[in-house]
Order: C-alpha cells, then structure tokens, then sequence
C-alpha cells in the first residue's frame, strides 16, 4: 500500500472520535425555534441521536450576547476583524431545523465509490455549513484508492514557505485545524465503508444570512436558474416504470439527434431512486488538476458545460414522470445514428421519433444542429449498444496495406482480406501467412478468438485467432483489425478465415461474452460448439471487480478456483455461493450476469466439447503482454507489424526447437507397458498429462452396475471424493465412455477410463484413445485436413484452388529445407527432377490448357485495371459484396498478378 498525503499513519479499525464539548459547538447546533433557557436544549430532548454518536451532556449554553471569542492576532489586524465578525454572527443553520436524519454520517455505511462518498459527505456539508476538501488517501501499486479521510475546509494549518518574507497585505487565515472529518475504506465486495466520522467543528459555521453563498450551493443554483429559462415545455414524453427505462429513452433520443448522454445526479430515499437527471456528455467541465500545465500532450477539452437533460422524479404511482426536459445544445451535434444502429424499445421508439421530427423547429433559434462528416467522425457511439466504430489512427490504414502488399510479395501464399463500409472507407483488416494456414490444418480442432486487445484499452484493435500445437504452445491461426465491432462485420470476420482456412471449420470456438460477437457465430458457424473463453472472463473481472480484488487477499484467488479448477457441479455451486456471501458480493450486477450464463463457460458444462486443455496454457503463457507495449498509439504501427513478425518467428523457432527434443529425448523410458507406450507416442507435453491420470487411477476402486449385451457398465469411487462417475465399457471395440467427459473435453484418457482397461487386462493403449493432435508425429501427413478439392465446375476456379494448396504445401517444405545448407541442396536438386517428372507427366496425359491459363491471365488484369481505373467506391459486384453495400476484397497470388476471389 502506498499513501499519499500524511500516509504513513497506520490503518485503523472503525472508530468513533470522542466528540469535544465546545459551547460554541452546541449554538451553532441549537434549533432556531429553541428558547435561551439556559437549560433547555431542544436538539438534544427531541432530535434522536444514531447509536454510534454519543451526544454531550446537556450543559447550560453560553449567553448569545457573550460568544467565546477566538484569540487575537496582533500582528495581523485584519484577521481579527474576520475572526470577530464570524463569531459575531448570531442566526443558526436553518438546514438543521429541517435536518433530515438520513443525511447524517454513520458508521458503516457503504458507498460504491470515493465519489459517492464525497457526493455524500458535500451534502450533508451543505446541510450543516461549511465546505469539504478531499484529504489523505492510501493507494495501492495499482492507484486503487483503499482509504481516504474527507475533512472540513478549515482543516489543519498553511505552512509556512521557508525564505518567505512578510506581506503587507497577507491572505487571511482560512484553516485553524478544524477536527471534523469522515473517513472511508475499501471493502472485500469493492464498497468503501464508513469507518470514523468526526462531527465536530471548531469554527462558526455558515448561518441563514450565508448559507447562500456556499460555493457549491451557489454553483448549482446558477445552473438551475439557466435551465429553468430553457425548459420546454410543449415535448411530451411518457411514464417510465423504471430508471433504465428513462435513461433508454433518453439514449435513444440521443442518438437520433446526434449526441452522447451521462448520467448524472441523483436523489435516494431509503434506497429508492427518488430523482434522476440524464445530461449531455458535454455538460459542466472539466476538472483542473494539479500539475496539468505539465502535460505535454494534453486530452481535448470535449466538456462545453452544455445544459441539455432530462430530469425524472418518482410519482406517487411508483413511476418516473419527465419533470425537466431542455433541447438546447451550446455545441455543434453529430450525424444522426441509423435506424439500426440506435437502440429500439417498443412504444418508447415513437416518443424519441417524434421528438427528433419536431425539435428543430420547437427549438429554433436555441440550438444550431451541425450534421458535418468530421463531428460525426468524432463522436463516440458509447450509448449505441449494437454498434461500434473505431476510427483508425492517422497512416495506420496505409501502412498496414503496405506491410500485406509486402508480405504477399514475399510470400505468394500469404493471404490476406479487406473489408470496406459503405462510404468506402476500409474498416477491418485480416491475414494469414501459409504456416498459420498449415497449423490450423493440423491443430484447428480448438480456436480461441482474443479480443482483449481491442476491448481493454491498447491502442489498435488487434484479434488474433489463436489456439494449441501438440507441444501445448500457443499457435496464431490469423490476425485482424477490427475498427468496425458490429454484427456485420463479425459475421465477415468469421466468413472470411473460413475462406482462408480452404473451407474447414473448428469443433469449437472460444470467444468473449459478446452478445454481437455469440450471434455473428451462431450465423456464420451454426455447426460449431461456441463456448465464453474463462481466460477472458479472468481478464475482464480484472477490471470490472479491480476494487474487490485489491480490498480483499483472497478474492481474487476464490474466484480463479470457480473459474479454473472446479469441474464439478456441485462443487462449483457452493464455491461460487461461497464466494459471494462471504464477500458481500450478492448483489454485485457484473457478477449475477455471468452466472446467468454459467453453462457456455463453466467447467461442469459443455464438457463434451473438445478444448485441449486450452485453459491452462493461457494461465501462464505471456502473449498478451509481449504485444501490449507495441499497440499503444505513441508507436508506429509498423513496429508493431515487425515485433509480431519477430514473435511469430520466435514461437515458431520453439515449436521446431520441440519437436527435435521429443524425437531425441535422453530420459529413461518408463518401466511399465502402457507408460512405456505413451511416452513413445505422445509428445512430452501431452504425456505428463496421462502420467498424472495415470497416477491418479491407482486410488480409484472399481464395482460392477451392470451388464447390457457387450457393453459393461462400472462405477468408480475415490475414498476421499464423495462424488461416483460411472463408466461404459464395449467389449466389441474396446471403447469407453466416462462420465466425467474428460477424454472428450482434453483428449487424454481419464484415469477412470484407465481403471476400467486395467481390469479388463488390457495393457496397451487402443488406437481410438490416441487423438493423433497429441502424437510426435501429428503435422505429418495430408496438410489440408482432408479438404477436398472440387474436380468439377468453373475450370479457372478449379486450378486457381489447385494451385494455392500446392503453393501453400511448397511453402512449407521450403521453410523447413532453409533451415540447413545441406537441406537446402537437397530441395534443389529433388525440385528439378521433380519439375522433368511433372513435365513429363503433362505431356503425355493433359488436354490443352494453354488456353485457360492465357484466359484466366488476361481476365485477372482486367480485374486490376478496372480497379484502378474505376476506384474502389465504384466497385460493388465484387462476389464478397454484403448486403449493405460494404466490399471484401480478399488477396491471394496467381501467376505473377493480384486476383480478387
């Protein structure tokens, strides 16, 4: 923990400070209705007092005509002056007379933030009369704030500067170390905590005659004045049943209209919503802060203090009516979102539709609607739940078509796509080199699709589709840019690496819980099994529970165990139940939401879909932060386009560097059969896996349930697991089934099904228990993952298929041949023999292709030409076109030129 501001105090347990008995203290407190009977305190004989603060003894108060006097600075009369005319004041907090109880500080109350609390404490500030200043706070590591002290503005002392000298007219003395203060703390569930509340001041403070000019008070007033001249009152708006109802609606007027909304304040009544108020985004300023004149490359300034809102308060009906509802802008607004784009809720749709028709003329000459290109630009679709545009930054979009019109050159089987909207601007971008192609073919069972990347604040907008080779390293299938997240343009994402992988689809699919993202799969993929990835439900819980993780030690570690460990039901319930009782986490939104959805994530469910054990490689592989560094803006992205070439070649230099390693392994082979056989055939990655199962199965005990024709039936007990799993073994071809599922969920035999071979005497490993993505020998063989070409149709389209497998193949044996001189050599000289044989093979078999070739040549270059000639915003009969009008330009190399597919 690091503090600042007085931070090495040590932490403290809630406490209560003993309240200091001042008889200035009990006037400015006493109603105003009171009597001057010297013994009568009306405060205190009717006003009930919270348990935690212990009230002083009724004292007699001091004679009004005679205030206790603070002591005289000769040195500074005016000073003095100041100090006599505050004690002078005679009227009482009128706030107090109509003191709301609700409003007083108590221990352990919670707060969701350090500004609730501060927005808390200000009030009842206004409510006594004086003002708050943030104080002492302790952070961690993080700038997690874990502590921190609201005191009165009178706190503490000015210190005094060395060397400073005299002034002839000094500043009067506003702090003389004013005790009151309230203190908060950061919580296991991510709430702060009410801990100490000192009530007591040393001062006067503010009266009836001044109450007005608090300087908070007077701000607000002054914005409720301009807005009251600015409400409209001929819009008709309907009831809501709910806050989120009003501020959808709101949403939706917005985005019609062109502009961002933010909540604002509210009011809260025994945990009641009482008063609600939605406002532009621009509204009020932006806060100074210290040191800012010290940035070199500031934020824009996008606060203008706009006064355009919408105000609801609860009726007596228990539903929200509009009470204020200004249309004025003081700022240009954007393009108007689309139909599509903006959010869609029933009857409230007409309302917000008939709002936007009238509003340019109910509210003529109030605002001026600017609908330029630029603002549009700029203006960021947080309040469109269904749509999200990213704009590129200044010359990525350039580079990055540099750096894959290099990369095709270099390599004619690399592949890559374009995707454009309808105003022809490029939006998406994704590629796949010819070894990425080939791993896929071999280890394309299980792909994870990451896009933390671009949805945790890194810069660029990178996806990667990822998963896992036979040595349980992280291989990358392709890479993307999204800049357009919508529903269209996932479905093209998901549509093109199809295209890209030669048609062949994964067994299952890992994404992030995206709505947009789980639909665009389930119509583009339907077959796939598509599950919520848990290493990027971690991620995101970094941030969504960032204050419950850093208020507990433990959290963090209970919630990895949900997530990673527990693959039992039952298991899993009570754990998760667990967790959220005890750390308060019941009504935690973020945390009820996930659980909504436990069967697309959770380890119980959905085990018979193969995830080869993918969960524990990204627990510990460093991917992510090995490209964070280069995605920021302040890198070029050409950088980042030559870290990822390095990582690529990298990972791929430790694949080989494994691969040698488990063909020439030194270790002693295993004693037993079934280990010896598995150690001969698995690599070693995969043989720690079945040696742990192996190991386990030896506490397994075994029991007949039951016979059915060839099928056996046995139950399989642990004596320190109370849960049973049950195994079907068939006799005729020697396969079982476990009810656990955790041969089809990672592809190592369980160490259930071991069990049941062992008592069966068999002593060797059946074929069928051996998935061959686990084997040494898994890239060998046919690369294409058994895609079969078509022989029949367009005949163009045919050799065009025919010629980028082969050069896909070449590719890699080239790669591999490289490697070594002697290698090398050995390529050249097999190719030209392997050219006469395939001349040969030509001449006395082919029909006269001359002309197809020559056909297919010339129209490629009419492509290209009419490209160029026509440019890409006059092109839309491409054959990837999509319906709303938006162009898929994928590229491959074909005899020498581009061609468009």
């Amino acid at each position: 923990m690091s503090s600042k501001g007085g931070g090495g105090a040590k932490e403290k347990g809630p406490q209560i400070a003993p309240l200091l008995v001042e008889p200035l203290l009990l006037q400015n407190f006493k109603p105003p209705h009171a009597s001057d009977s010297p013994t009568t305190d009306l405060r205190l004989a009717q006003q009930p007092w919270p348990g935690h603060i212990i009230p002083p003894h009724p004292c007699t108060s001091w004679p009004p005509h005679a205030p206790l006097s603070p002591p005289l600075n000769p040195a500074y009369p005016q000073q003095n002056g100041e100090a006599v005319a505050d004690v002078a004041a005679v009227d009482v907090n009128p706030a107090i007379d109509s003191y709301d109880e609700m409003m007083l500080p108590k221990v352990n109350t919670l707060f969701d933030g350090e500004n609730e609390a501060y927005e808390f404490y200000n009030s009842y500030a206004e409510k006594v009369g004086f003002f708050v200043r943030r104080s002492t706070l302790w952070t961690t590591s993080k700038n997690i704030i874990t502590r921190r002290t609201f005191v009165c503005s009178r706190e503490g002392f000015r210190e005094k500067k060395k060397g400073a000298k005299e002034s002839k007219c000094p500043r009067p003395e506003t702090r003389i170390g004013c005790p009151a203060s309230m203190t908060i703390r950061l919580t296991a569930n991510g709430k702060y905590r009410l801990t100490e509340f000192v009530p007591n001041h040393n001062h006067q403070l503010a009266t009836a005659s001044t109450i007005h000019m608090l300087k908070a008070k007077k701000l607000r007033r002054k914005a409720r004045a301009v807005r009251e001249n600015l409400v409209d009152d001929s819009v008709l708006t309907p009831e809501f049943e709910n806050e989120d109802g009003a501020y959808e609606f709101y949403s939706m007027y917005a985005g019609k209209l062109g502009f961002n909304v933010r909540r604002a304040s509210m009011t809260v009544n025994a945990e009641v919503i009482t008063r609600r108020m939605f406002v532009c985004s621009k509204e009020g300023f932006r806060e100074k802060k210290r040191g800012a004149n010290r940035v070199k490359n500031p934020r824009p300034e996008t606060r203008t203090g706009c006064p355009a809102c919408m105000v609801i308060r609860l009726a007596s009906n228990g539903k929200y009516n509009v009470t204020e509802f200004v249309t004025f802008h003081n700022h240009g607004l954007g393009a108007a979102a689309d139909s599509d784009q903006s959010l869609t809720s029933g009857s409230y749709q007409d309302y917000a539709v008939d709002l936007v028709d009238k509003s340019p003329d109910d509210s003529a000459g109030k605002q001026n609607i600017i609908k330029d290109h630029a603002t549009s630009n700029c203006l960021k679709a947080r309040g469109w739940k269904r749509y999200k545009r990213k704009v590129p930054h200044y010359g990525d979009v350039g580079a990055t078509l540099e750096y894959l019109q290099k990369m095709q050159h270099d390599n004619p089987s690399f592949f890559y796509a374009i995707k454009s909207d309808e105003d022809g601007n490029l939006t998406n971008f994704l590629w796949a080199d010819s070894k990425s192609i080939m791993d896929f073919a071999h280890f394309g069972d299980v792909v994870c699709l990451d896009s933390g990347y671009a949805l945790q604040g890194y810069g660029r907008p990178v996806a990667l589709f990822t998963g896992l080779n036979h040595h349980k390293q992280t291989v990358i299938f392709g890479t993307a840019l999204l800049y357009d997240e919508s529903f269209e343009a996932f479905k093209w994402l998901f549509d093109t690496f199809k295209m890209a992988m030669n048609g062949i689809l994964p067994k299952t699919l890992l994404t992030d819980r995206s709505p947009v993202m789980s639909e665009a799969v389930a119509t583009s993929w339907p077959a796939i099994t598509h599950r919520y990835c848990v290493w990027q439900i971690y991620q995101n819980a970094l941030q969504q529970l960032s204050q419950a993780f850093h208020g507990s030690r433990t959290l963090e570690c209970n919630f990895k165990r949900c997530l990673f460990d527990r693959e039992d039901e039952a298991e899993f319930l009570m754990a998760w139940r667990e967790m959220l009782e005890n750390y308060g986490l019941e009504d935690n939104q973020w945390l009820a939401d996930l659980f909504a959805l436990k069967e697309k994530w959770a380890l119980p469910y959905g085990r018979e879909a193969f995830c080869a054990d993918m969960k524990s490689v990204q627990q510990t592989d460093n991917l992510s932060s090995e490209l964070k560094i280069h995605l920021s803006l302040e890198c070029d992205i050409l950088s980042f386009f030559v870290q990822f070439e390095r990582l690529l070649c990298d990972r791929r230099s430790q694949e080989l560097q494994a691969d040698v390693s488990a063909r020439q392994s030194t270790k002693k082979p295993p004693s037993m059969r079934i280990l010896k056989q598995a150690a001969n055939i698995y690599t070693p990655a995969a043989y720690k896996m079945f040696e742990r199962e192996f190991e386990l199965y030896m506490d397994c005990m075994l029991y007949n349930h039951g016979e059915m024709g060839t099928i056996c039936e046995y139950r399989i007990t642990v004596e320190d697991n109370p849960k049973d799993h049950f195994v079907k073994f068939d006799s005729l071809d020697s396969m079982s089934r476990c009810s656990c599922k955790g041969f089809e969920f990672v592809g190592i035999p369980c160490r259930h099904m071991l069990k049941v071979l062992d008592t069966r005497n068999i002593k060797d490993l059946p074929p069928q228990y051996i998935l061959k993505r686990w084997r040494k020998d898994a890239k060998s063989g046919s690369s294409n993952g058994g895609y079969v070409y078509p022989c029949d149709g367009d005949p163009q389209l045919v050799q065009k298929k025919r010629h980028d497998l082969l050069c896909r193949i070449f590719s890699i044996a080239a790669a591999r041949a490289a490697t070594s001189a002697e290698s090398f050599a050995y390529m050249e000289r097999q190719s030209i023999i392997l050219m006469g044989q395939v001349e040969q093979h030509l001449e006395n078999s082919r029909p006269d292709i001359a002309t197809i070739i020559g056909a297919n040549c010339d129209c490629t270059q009419n492509r290209i030409e009419n490209m160029v000639t026509e440019g890409l915003h006059s092109h839309t009969n491409f054959i990837n076109g999509s319906a709303d009008d938006s162009l898929t330009f994928p590229f491959t190399m074909s005899a020498g030129t581009l061609d468009y597919r």
